[in-house]
């Protein structure tokens, strides 16, 4: 597939509510906070390799930590990544997906735990393709349905599909060697583009302008939801007695959105390219989850730092024009925020939590992951 160029981002005039840093962050400085966070997530692991004791996220935040430790230059054959990885394997299961039924994460699982085994040299041609096969499956096909398209957690049927889950499967898709024009993928384009609130290109009725991304056609995590506490759409909504309701867009989703756009090959001049990108030029920020609700701004913060941080190293972007012609370096204005909420423990390491718990960011060992992939991306292209 081809990526985006550099000139794709030339369409941001952003406006900060983060000051940005006067010179750009030091390699050095980035290589000695990854150093420390790294140190720190090898103390957590396991005896058999996972990097989680006796929770039943086990499996889905080790092959987190795997990604991350591999993405910031742990080789393939080191121990550790090793022991990771036959951790990860062992729950390769007949249908070809990577899960462990208990947690619930089927797709979660299986399209990080790709990623790992792939980059670690752990997985066979064969192995692969099954487990492409398996998240085709679990891919919602029904054309009557406003999920047609996308694809949730995996284990609780049709209905459920989500755009976080979603671009994860599509990002594991393409990497492992998918093209874009798979007609899998072409349906995948179809829900990503129902979770924009761009009224030209998506046709439900909460469509609304601003470009941003939501969590599903149905919900925004942010404000707004036709569905039940339980995630079940309602009967009114199907059966299309409900008033159309705004849907809000936030910073998560729309860099999650932003990312499976590129992955699946949409032109630069794409007007849903566009608008997404407009959206992140009014919302730019390090405070917050923009578009989260009053008292809820800082939930799911850290998987936003590193949905920003993929989607500006995807589209190999450092600088960018402010409204009042100055510049700003997005990876200073990040490690300045990250190294601000670091918990330094010791000399040699360094951990990072969310005071506001949701989307399991009060485990410390997911977010110091997190954390670890967006220093990685941040140190790519620094000079000595």
């Amino acid at each position: 597939m081809r990526f985006l160029t550099i000139q794709l981002l030339g369409l941001l005039i952003l406006s900060l509510s983060y000051l940005s840093a006067a010179e750009t962050v030091k390699k050095a400085d980035v290589t000695a906070l990854a150093s420390k966070a790294q140190s720190w997530l090898l103390k957590q692991q396991e005896q058999d390799g996972s990097f989680l004791p006796g929770d039943r996220f086990k499996l889905g935040i080790t092959t987190v930590v795997a990604r991350s430790l591999i993405d910031n230059g742990m080789a393939a054959d080191d121990e550790r990544i090793i022991k990771a990885s036959e951790f990860i394997r062992s729950y390769i299961q007949p249908d070809g997906g990577i899960y462990n039924p208990e947690e619930g994460l089927a797709n979660y699982t299986t399209s990080l735990g790709m990623q790992v085994l792939i980059g670690a040299n752990k997985m066979s041609k064969e192995e692969t393709t099954a487990a492409q096969n398996y998240l085709f499956g679990i891919q919602n096909v029904d054309e009557d349905s406003v999920g047609y398209g996308g694809i949730g957690y995996g284990q609780g049927g049709k209905g459920t599909e989500d755009l976080s889950n979603t671009s994860m499967a599509i990002e594991a898709l393409v990497k492992s060697g998918v093209s874009p024009d798979h007609p899998g993928l072409k349906r995948a384009l179809e829900f990503v583009t129902r979770t924009q609130n761009l009224s030209t290109h998506n046709d439900q009725p909460w469509a609304g302008e601003d470009g941003g991304g939501v969590y599903s056609p149905d919900s925004s995590m942010a404000r707004g939801s036709f569905r039940s506490d339980s995630g079940q759409v309602s009967e009114k909504h199907k059966a299309g007695g409900d008033t159309p309701t705004k849907l809000n867009s936030y910073g998560s989703m729309t860099y999650a959105m932003i990312t499976s756009y590129i992955y699946l090959d949409l032109s630069p001049e794409d007007p849903r390219l566009k608008a997404a990108l407009g959206w992140v030029s009014n919302n730019y920020q390090f405070m917050a989850n923009p578009g989260m609700p009053n008292g809820q701004e800082r939930e799911g913060l850290f998987y936003y730092f590193q949905a920003m941080a993929k989607t500006f190293d995807i589209l190999e972007k450092v600088e960018l024009t402010l409204p009042d012609g100055t510049k700003a370096d997005w990876r200073s204005d990040l490690f300045n925020a990250l190294k601000s909420r670091a918990t330094p423990l010791g000399e040699d390491s360094v951990m990072w939590i969310n005071d506001m718990p949701r989307w399991a960011e009060g485990i410390p060992h997911l977010t110091t992951a997190y954390v670890l992939g967006v220093l990685a991306r941040i140190n790519k292209g620094l000079s000595e």
